[in-house]
């Protein structure tokens, strides 16, 4: 299985080093990506996350990606897919809208960008919490038969990242392995991990922290009843840590995954 990490200095440090095992590194084209890329590129192939348009399954201009452009980043970072968030956003939604609605608007998008990329589309869930609606503007559509469908009626592989499904099971009070057990696991093809937090308010929140042993355990879970190709770690330090806290926390991170993933490796 390959594993894959959010492109970050401590990163590179640990791969100059040859201190982890890591096959992709991944980046979304975006911030200071153009700079980054010929050093990144020289290191490992790019899993590409994002054009920096807030793509999504929701969005209502579509007219905005440019595919030309897409197409040339994947051919250029080596990446084996492409994910899209399973999401629209509050502020487009109009009066009158329907969830068939939605659901309509998203397999059209769904079906644009599937043929117009030259690699699979994998679909990602997106958490739902009360940071999410509001400071990220998330309209909900986190239930297991929102993305069975849309996954299945539109014949996509599933990106599943496992913090988001788990902060939206703790929302709104489900038990996490029942909730993930009802998300589309056989059609898995890579997985995003981190550890997670809590908003100001108390919530559980996606804050991309180290992962704990009860991450780790759900991860070795979700292994059991799929069978992803990669998975990716998303964790660059958080604000309270130091670089030299980061670089070591990552390397522990990387190593644990890699005896997870590939213990004979």
């Amino acid at each position: 299985m390959y594993i894959g990490c959010n492109w970050s200095k401590a990163l590179e440090i640990l791969i100059e080093r040859d201190a982890v095992k890591v096959d992709y590194i991944k980046a979304g084209a975006y911030g200071t990506f153009n700079e980054q890329f010929a050093r990144m590129r020289s290191l490992r192939p790019i899993l590409l996350h994002g054009l920096g348009n807030f793509e999504c399954t929701g969005m209502n201009n579509i007219e905005i990606v440019d595919f030309e452009l897409a197409n040339k980043l994947i051919r250029d970072c080596s990446s084996p897919h492409y994910g899209l968030h399973f999401t629209l956003k509050n502020s487009e939604i109009y009066p009158g809208i329907t969830e068939e609605n939605i659901y309509e608007k998203m397999c059209e998008n769904i079906q644009i960008f599937k043929n117009n990329l030259p690699v699979p589309l994998l679909l990602e869930n997106i958490p739902d919490t009360p940071e999410d609606r509001v400071v990220y503007d998330y309209y909900p559509y986190f239930k297991p038969e929102q993305i069975n469908r849309l996954i299945a009626d539109n014949n996509v592989s599933f990106l599943i990242d496992i913090t988001h499904a788990k902060i939206s099971a703790l929302y709104h009070g489900f038990d996490v392995y029942d909730y993930i057990a009802q998300l589309p696991l056989d059609r898995i093809v890579e997985i995003h991990v981190n550890g997670y937090g809590y908003d100001k308010d108390g919530f559980p929140a996606d804050t991309h922290e180290s992962m704990k042993d009860e991450d780790y355990k759900l991860l070795e879970w979700v292994l059991n009843h799929s069978n992803p190709d990669i998975v990716s770690l998303e964790y660059v330090g958080t604000i309270s840590e130091d670089d030299e806290t980061i670089i070591c926390l990552l390397q522990k991170q990387l190593n644990q995954l890699q005896s997870i993933c590939n213990p004979t490796r």
